[in-house]
């Protein structure tokens, strides 16, 4: 069974800068042993300078990526709402995250526990707790 976690945003910009809690975790799980969304695809791309050498950014998105389906979607959807319910609600790109690791029954690797762990269905790991 294929038990490859999804690396959220915070994860591979550690690795990317080469410093901080999550910089060594993709060494550690391989090349083909993670799998992002196009999530963070979008947020690399929205936090990479113009003109800068964008080779190590597609690098890391060069493995298996899971996009946002209709059900990912409405799972997003029912995520941010139950939040927003509560007042507890978080960012809308957070939510997409995890509305598509529910969906796609992942566990997801952040360093973002403060606000991913509002969300009762979402396994959640830090880049110290996954092994």
């Amino acid at each position: 069974m294929d038990s490859r976690p999804v690396v959220d945003t915070d994860i591979l910009i550690d690795y990317l800068r080469g410093r901080g809690p999550g910089a060594g975790l993709l060494d550690q799980l391989g090349p083909r042993g993670y799998l992002v969304t196009a999530i963070s695809a979008f947020e690399l791309a929205l936090g990479s300078s113009h003109g800068q050498d964008r080779r190590p950014v597609l690098a890391l998105l060069d493995t298996s990526a899971l996009g946002l389906s209709p059900a990912a979607g409405l799972r997003s959807g029912e995520i941010l709402a139950a939040l927003r319910a509560k007042g507890t609600a978080i960012d809308v790109r957070d939510a997409l995250q995890a509305g598509i690791c529910v969906e796609a029954n992942r566990p997801l690797v952040s360093k973002n526990h403060r606000r991913f762990a509002r969300i009762a269905e979402l396994r959640l790991f830090g880049p110290e707790t996954w092994d």
